[in-house]
């Protein structure tokens, strides 16, 4: 977001002398009533629940079991896709909700069904921390033979692409957020360096775990952080733009706005066409600019004495 805004307050045709300070899919904020204002630069779940049930179809799997996240992601997800596979003639055995808030032994049950099931097909409608913690609990009753389906929230998580879960999810499949390159992300990543921001606690924290260094002085069996580390010299997540997929989103929402914003300060303008978006170009307008047609308005608003 930082990059994006960075990139768009150096541009001179894009919300010219003005400076600007991600990833939602459920299929729910697309209620226009409830959510008027809400905007996204990711299709809805509504579609790609709908893609899933299709998948599932492709492959002829017509026997399936079904677990989500008990909250609007999961339940409007799975919701969906049970009514789109139902009309290509796909049956539900069972659907099994978990709360982010589940104990060991409520996801330990949720297992059991899934073990218990005749169906070999399971689609996985869950967020990242319930989808961790049903692994931890197939691993423990090795729960193995399944064909997984996931959702787009874990189904391309690298920390579960390893041995540990190999023999549960190998073969998954299911459809991924789209990966983009963003020119000069990782040179501006690179230079993030402490000295940037001092009193950023966040960024001092991440540079003494990334460097197994500490910038307090006198620590024993910890090395004192000199400066000079360089993130250019390690691996590090945070250097990696290999997969570039929610932060893709995150990019273009950002710009998304700034055209937005852009677009109203500039209506009007140039013989351009004037529309109700104009009606709040005033809302935009600077905050010390205001102030002063404010004041305009005020001194104009005062009777004169002759």
């Amino acid at each position: 977001m930082i990059f994006a805004i960075e990139e768009i307050n150096k541009s001179s045709s894009l919300l010219p002398n003005i400076s600007i300070s991600h990833f939602s899919t459920c299929a729910c904020l697309s209620n226009r009533k409830e959510h008027p204002s809400f905007f996204r630069t990711i299709p809805s779940d509504y579609y790609q629940s709908r893609a899933l049930a299709q998948l599932v179809k492709y492959f002829g799997w017509t026997w399936v079991g079904a677990v989500r996240s008990d909250n609007d992601y999961g339940n409007n997800g799975m919701a969906t896709f049970i009514e789109a596979a139902t009309k290509e003639g796909i049956c539900v055995e069972y659907s099994e909700a978990i709360a982010r808030t589940a104990s060991k032994e409520q996801v330990e049950r949720v297992v059991r069904v899934i073990s218990r099931g005749t169906a070999r097909v399971l689609i996985a409608f869950l967020s990242y921390d319930e989808m961790d913690a049903l692994l931890e609990a197939a691993l423990s009753q090795n729960l193995t033979g399944l064909q997984w389906v996931g959702s787009e929230s874990w189904i391309t998580a690298h920390h579960l692409a390893t041995m540990k879960y190999s023999g549960i999810l190998y073969g998954s499949i299911g459809f991924a957020i789209k990966k983009a390159k963003i020119a000069g992300l990782q040179d501006f990543l690179l230079q993030v360096h402490p000295s940037q921001d001092p009193q950023n606690h966040i960024l001092k924290e991440f540079w003494e775990e990334t460097f197994g260094c500490s910038f307090q002085s006198g620590l024993q069996d910890t090395k004192q952080c000199s400066g000079s580390e360089r993130l250019r010299d390690i691996k590090n997540p945070f250097t990696d733009v290999s997969e570039l997929r929610i932060s893709n989103n995150v990019y273009k929402a950002v710009y998304a706005v700034a055209h937005a914003m852009h677009s109203m300060l500039k209506c009007g303008e140039n013989s351009e066409t004037v529309n109700a978006s104009c009606t709040l170009k005033s809302i935009l307008q600077p905050k010390e600019e205001r102030k002063c047609i404010l004041m305009k308005e005020e001194i104009l608003q005062q009777p004169i004495s002759w």
